[in-house]
């Protein structure tokens, strides 16, 4: 850990320690006694707290990190972020429990939402408790992290499954759920007292608010799609298939964390011009070396997860292995990383025109091949939308910057690869 932990790897970890809570979660609702709707109602549950709430708080939390960076007093930087990402909460919170009965008609095919009570409280408390991890994050402490990701998700997964296990209805597991979020939030204010960081700056907001507001914008338009996808199923189908569609709805998280992770790194050597050469190579040879491992481990989860799937969690949900597979294939756009070099050189607008196009084509996409291939057509949908607005970048490097995509992207290793990742993907469907 000494020699390889640093902020990056520390947070990818996190994040990797969080899905992983989410996935074991299931495969344990998946071996109970729980019917398919019931685990469809805490799968909406969690849904929906995340649909109202993921936009504004990665804006607000992209603003936070380069904002406290650069602040001589970082103690009422974090604290400040903390009183507006409260306050946005708490709004959240009261919409949503005024405006249930509205997600019950349009969203949910009627369906009420679960536990409308108890999600406002998950949203009041639990979202704002998500800063935790960004102030061991700023502070660099990095091993500390580690051990709060090991910590936390594992008190949450226990306080979720044991009472299912035991017995309880599912309601009891959304409790759990919201009982860990309430530790975390005491914590995060135990961090604040410890830190001595309980000052408010009226100047720090006002910058947070002022660069925030485009970012949440962004993450909007870019992030929107998994729950587009999702209230296209609540709206057409029973909780019983949403609950299959979700289990599939995963694309493999390494490949999500690893690019974001190399792109990331690369941002600031974009940033100066007379570099662009060099950082082009860098990047280049950097898709290289995560083609070799990620499309290998693509192939390999394409093979297994069809007779897998119905192992690891039951035969109810074989159909979800196709929806898996579906959403393996975003490794061929993941790989794609125009966007790097128009963030690196602050030419955001096409990256939010892009972003507006992948909805409208998913939407569109996802509603005509719903009545094709049902909810499988949906994760296609997707799949053409994010492959779409990669193209688009690419095309807007080449005629903004005259960069063309052999000078960024290693394009002899990569078809060959995506091709073999479609032929896989094809015999999977077709034999296995």
């Amino acid at each position: 850990m000494k020699n390889h932990l640093n902020t990056v790897s520390a947070f990818q970890f996190y994040q990797l320690a969080r899905y992983s809570a989410l996935v074991i979660t299931g495969i344990v609702f998946a071996k109970t006694t729980l019917t398919q709707q019931a685990i469809g109602e805490y799968e909406t549950f969690v849904f929906l707290a995340g649909a109202v709430s993921f936009f504004w708080l990665n804006g607000m939390l992209k603003a936070l990190l380069p904002l406290s960076s650069g602040q001589k007093e970082s103690n009422s930087a974090l604290f400040s972020s903390f009183v507006v990402i409260s306050f946005f909460s708490l709004l959240i919170g009261m919409l949503l429990y005024t405006a249930h009965p509205v997600f019950s008609g349009f969203l949910l095919n009627g369906k009420e939402v679960p536990e409308p009570g108890l999600l406002v409280v998950y949203l009041v408390f639990g979202v704002p408790a998500t800063m935790a991890e960004y102030v061991y994050l700023i502070r660099k402490q990095n091993r500390t992290l580690v051990v709060f990701a090991l910590v936390s998700f594992s008190i949450q997964f226990l306080m979720v499954v044991l009472p299912v296990v035991s017995g309880y209805p599912v309601q009891w597991a959304m409790r759990g759920l919201v009982v860990s979020a309430l530790l975390r939030y005491i914590w995060l204010w135990g961090m604040f007292i410890y830190y001595s960081e309980i000052r408010f700056s009226f100047s720090f907001v006002k910058a947070h608010l002022k660069l925030g507001m485009p970012l949440v914008v962004a993450a909007l338009l870019s992030g929107s799609a998994q729950f587009v996808d999702g209230f296209i199923v609540t709206s057409r189908f029973d909780e019983s298939t949403f609950a299959v569609f979700r289990y599939g709805a995963r694309e493999l998280p390494l490949a999500t964390l690893m690019a974001n992770a190399l792109s990331s790194a690369m941002l600031p050597g974009f940033g100066i011009r007379e570099q662009l050469q060099e950082n082009l190579r860098r990047l280049k040879n950097g898709v290289s070396r995560l083609m070799h491992f990620l499309f290998p481990l693509t192939a390999l989860l394409l093979l297994v997860s069809k007779p897998l799937f119905p192992v690891v969690f039951n035969p109810a949900f074989a159909d979800s292995a196709t929806v898996f597979n579906i959403y393996l294939l975003l490794v061929i756009s993941r790989l794609l990383m125009p966007q790097t070099i128009l963030n690196g050189l602050r030419l955001t607008r096409q990256i939010m025109v892009a972003s507006f196009f992948e909805i409208v084509i998913n939407v569109t996409l996802s509603l005509v091949l719903v009545r094709v291939w049902g909810i499988a057509g949906i994760a296609f949908a997707t799949f053409a939308a994010y492959l779409f607005e990669k193209i688009y970048l690419i095309v807007v490097v080449r005629k903004t910057l005259n960069i063309r995509l052999n000078e960024y992207h290693p394009l002899k290793y990569y078809f060959f690869y995506s091709l073999g990742i479609i032929a896989i993907f094809i015999f999977a469907e077709i034999v296995l």
